[in-house]
């Protein structure tokens, strides 16, 4: 709502908006939303990426973006997209560009960080957790370009209470490991302690030997086996069991493609109406988020639906996986959170891991 407000004040001013996107997915979705909100004022959408190529023939995307007042222009782009150097070259850069980035945190990489050399004018960054979580460089380089967060922070609460966004109820279920599971755990968890024992002394700055790579990939190897318990596939059945009812909109986060088969035959077993979303699946992911919103049923995804992309139909989720990034689960929330006709209420299912003790 912000960035239409931005776009529409901004072709008034003569200015062309760019907008970044960093999925298919989105581009899409922003396509609709300009198209609903500006058709009737003419304003002309120029779509670069997902196929989309015009703007690589000669003379194109220089023409789109010169400085010019006869006529009303919006070009929509992914970011990977606009941080290939054609793109980059052919652009008419100046104060004349509004720049507008969708879920600006993943202009952070450094691919996609080349973006940072185009001049433009105004600059507005769009996200929820605009702080990559563990990249102070990608962090610093999206504040530089975009300027400090705009006060006040409107938080979850806010968006809550002036019913922007539903209220919710939050279910932590309990797993443990299993005893395979909890003696790989122990073990890796006492190479970790010799190593920092080794490299500890009276001044030792803790936070520099964690980074240590032997330790970081000891650290990455412990995260799986949590990710992984072989619980959380009794647990996804067990959940969907006790709580699903047909016509619901279930979607179950993943952490990668066996853990989603598992989960996908355990609920298939119990009758219900399951499919998979991920990037590497058969089928039209467009189709099937179509389907999903028409029909309900259970969208087993990897990381696919964390950002962004609009499913207001979602009631439910069940977490299997997630990571200590604190976006993944603000992000992961965000998708059941959307309000929808007959939804006064989303439902959170955590699977949390502890230790046997």
């Amino acid at each position: 709502f912000t960035a239409m407000c931005a776009i529409r004040q901004s072709v008034e001013k003569n200015e062309i908006p760019i907008v970044l996107v960093p999925s298919t997915e989105l581009l899409r979705q922003w396509h609709k939303e300009l198209k609903d909100v500006f058709e009737e004022q003419g304003f002309n959408i120029f779509i670069c990426g997902d196929g989309n190529n015009l703007w690589k023939k000669n003379g194109y995307l220089s023409a789109w973006t010169q400085n010019s007042t006869n006529k009303k222009k919006i070009i929509l782009t992914t970011m990977d997209t606009a941080a290939s150097d054609q793109f980059l070259q052919s652009i008419e850069q100046g104060e004349h560009l509004f720049m507008i980035a969708d879920e600006v945190h993943r202009l952070g990489s450094p691919y996609r960080r080349k973006v940072f050399n185009l001049n433009t004018g105004p600059r507005l960054g769009l996200s929820a957790t605009p702080i990559r979580f563990g990249d102070e460089e990608g962090t610093a380089a999206i504040f530089n370009y975009f300027g400090e967060i705009i006060p006040p922070v409107f938080t979850l609460n806010d968006a809550i209470k002036s019913g922007v966004l539903t209220k919710y109820f939050y279910f932590p279920h309990e797993i443990k490991l299993n005893q395979v599971e909890q003696d790989h755990w122990n073990d890796i968890t006492e190479k970790i302690r010799k190593l920092i024992a080794q490299q500890s002394g009276p001044d030792t700055d803790i936070m520099k030997i964690m980074k240590d790579r032997q330790i970081s990939n000891l650290m990455i190897q412990r995260a799986r086996i949590i990710k992984n318990a072989a619980a959380k596939i009794e647990l996804a059945k067990e959940v969907i069991k006790k709580f699903y009812s047909p016509g619901q909109r279930w979607i179950i986060y993943c952490d990668n493609q066996n853990q989603l088969r598992e989960v996908l035959i355990q609920i298939r077993l119990l009758g219900c109406d399951a499919y998979e979303y991920h990037s590497a699946m058969p089928g039209d992911r467009i189709e099937t988020l179509r389907y999903f919103a028409i029909n309900g049923g259970i969208l087993v995804s990897i990381k696919c639906l964390d950002e962004g992309v609009d499913i207001p139909a979602a009631t439910h989720a069940l977490i299997l996986a997630s990571s200590k990034n604190p976006r993944e689960f603000i992000q992961r929330r965000g998708r059941i959170l959307r309000k929808a006709d007959k939804k006064p209420f989303a439902f959170l299912h955590d699977a949390i891991v502890t230790p046997i003790i």
